[in-house]
């Protein structure tokens, strides 16, 4: 049964606007990573999508009240600069302004919203309902133990049963059962995901979109429902949820007064695959049938499978497995492990110490230095929280030889991080076929800024003997322009057509399998 609002998530939704009639469609990306965001701009002409930069920004975590937490103020400031910057784009080419909005964030973390208020003619305004405190971030410390407690009540077992979802301490389900604030909310208020703020604030509309709702921890695995018993459990209300919406539908249309005020009209917005991942991996050119192998590569590595349906065996949840939604009621089986945030807060550090370090000549030195000398375990929690990496790294670091005690350059630091993210690629990508019961496919597709990680791309290939498809770069807009192009019209909805789109898009690296990274 699917929740008032929403389609069956295997229903490509239709138009929303009149299909364009073989012209240019210019769309907007809303973007938003953990350390950074974006507002691009989408033109989609003759089956080729063009990217281009409107508005790029930081994303820094601020201590505020004890937690730490996002600024979604000044990220919003950031938005609005963003969305009339790509009006201005698409208007320098000819033309008339944007046909759509669309918005993807990280998972997990959520807003307090408190209910819309009353005007003079007594019915509620669109879009002013006042946030109820700080939007607090995953990396925060007030759920390190929740997982325990909570587990006290509904097994790890239970629950990975009812959602398809690992059990990390980040999870919504966790960070709500560790919520002061839930008692103290007036009737009315709700619950909504980063990117179902942002678009909140567009349009008034209170919405939970797919992707980013499998990712809580709250929602079935099957039948696209919250579960009743692990909200219980949590002490959420099914009321504080707004409803469901599937990508490809129309959240609403940008408030009139807002419109005016950034100069861009009364724009359509459109739910895409708002949880960056599943926007980044729409994006994987990959073709024909079979299962998609794939890496997003960015502060996080999302290593996986695309499949039809999850996979909820006990080996999987033993083996930190999780089931993410994906568009059009695909599931991404996936493993977390921590990515380029191991080199970018080791870079944080250094630079902090006074030296200047630029990632490319980083990566040119790591190359050059002798490889298999070190090793770490990415996956472990305790790379988790920022703050002096390299210091971390350096004490986990494991000797492979009787010569060394420690990586003791900057450059045999991020090659020891760069061999043990390949290697722990290979092993988890072993782990998702053996556990979907699927052969080990002939490519892997590595997608976002990782892509463009030379070395990391060689290290994966000679670690797993397979091929590595490199790009795109920018997948997670990508896929955010595809499908808001896709629900246009300008794409068919046809399986298939849209990573041929994608693929027509851009340039990809190969990087042939056995060929030593040295």
């Amino acid at each position: 049964m699917s929740t008032p609002g929403t389609r069956s998530p295997g229903t490509p939704a239709p138009p929303t606007s009149p299909p364009p009639r073989g012209g240019p469609v210019a769309v907007a990306a809303v973007d938003l990573g953990a350390t950074s965001g974006r507002v691009m701009l989408g033109v989609l002409e003759q089956g080729r999508i063009e990217l281009l930069p409107a508005h790029r920004f930081e994303n820094r975590l601020a201590e505020r009240d004890g937690h730490l937490c996002w600024d979604v103020d000044a990220l919003w400031a950031e938005i609005r600069q963003g969305l009339t910057e790509a009006h201005r784009l698409a208007r320098g080419r000819g033309l008339a302004g944007l046909s759509s909005i669309g918005i993807d964030s990280w998972a997990v973390d959520y807003a307090l919203l408190g209910p819309d208020e009353v005007g003079p003619d007594g019915t509620p305004v669109p879009g002013s309902g006042a946030r109820i405190g700080e939007v607090i971030a995953y990396r925060d410390s007030r759920t390190e133990t929740v997982a325990d407690e909570f587990a006290r009540r509904v097994s790890r077992q239970r629950q990975f049963a009812l959602t398809g979802i690992a059990q990390q301490s980040f999870n919504t389900l966790y960070q709500l059962a560790a919520e002061h604030r839930l008692a103290e909310l007036p009737p009315g208020s709700s619950l909504l995901m980063v990117p179902d703020l942002l678009g909140y604030l567009l349009t008034g509309q209170r919405r939970t979109e797919l992707t980013n709702a499998s990712t809580t921890g709250m929602l079935a695995a099957q039948g696209h429902e919250w579960s009743a018993e692990l909200l219980e459990a949590a002490g959420v209300e099914r009321e504080l949820l707004a409803p469901l919406i599937a990508p490809g539908e129309q959240l609403g249309t940008v408030l009139a007064p807002l419109a005016a005020q950034l100069g861009i009209g009364e724009v359509p917005v459109h739910a895409v695959g708002s949880h960056d991942t599943a926007s980044a991996v729409l994006a994987v050119p990959s073709e024909g049938s079979g299962s998609t192998a794939y890496i997003s590569s960015g502060t996080w590595s999302l290593i996986g499978l695309e499949l039809e349906a999850p996979v909820l065996t006990e080996e999987a949840r033993e083996a930190g497995f999780t089931n993410e939604g994906g568009v059009d009621s695909t599931v991404r089986l996936l493993k977390n492990v921590a990515g380029m945030w191991l080199v970018s807060e080791s870079i944080r550090q250094w630079e902090e110490e006074g030296a200047r370090v630029e990632l490319a000549d980083l990566l040119e030195a790591a190359a050059a230095v002798p490889g298999d000398r070190f090793r770490i375990d990415p996956t472990d929690p305790a790379f988790l929280a920022p703050g002096r990496m390299a210091d971390r790294v350096t004490a986990a670091a494991r000797p492979l030889t009787d010569e060394d005690e420690f990586p003791r350059t900057p450059a045999q630091l991020v090659r020891c991080i760069l061999e043990s993210l390949a290697e722990t690629y290979r092993d988890e990508l072993h782990a998702a076929c053996r556990l979907a019961g699927v052969p080990l496919p002939s490519r892997l597709h590595v997608v976002g800024g990782g892509s463009r990680n030379a070395l990391l791309n060689r290290l994966t290939a000679e670690a797993l003997g397979i091929e590595v498809v490199a790009g795109p770069m920018e997948a997670t807009a990508l896929g955010n322009v595809a499908l808001q192009a896709r629900t246009l019209g300008a794409i068919p909805a046809e399986p298939g057509a849209l990573r041929k789109v994608v693929r027509e898009s851009v340039e990809l690296g190969v990087f042939a399998a056995g060929v030593p990274a040295r």
